[in-house]
């Protein structure tokens, strides 16, 4: 499963390329649901680096 740091901008690229869906906006930052099936799509794609595998 892959979490999302709090370097996150919230700038959606990782929502919209994750293939699950399981990725949700949060009231700070996106957030990984336990939909996630640990492609790793949505890590490569983030600006900030805020997305890594637990």
């Amino acid at each position: 499963m892959h979490v999302i740091s709090d370097e996150c901008v919230k700038c959606g690229s990782c929502e919209s390329t994750c293939p699950a869906g399981a990725i949700v906006e949060g009231e700070a930052k996106y957030e990984v649901t336990d939909a996630c099936i640990d492609c790793g799509a949505c890590e490569s794609v983030c600006p900030t680096g805020a997305i890594s595998a637990k």
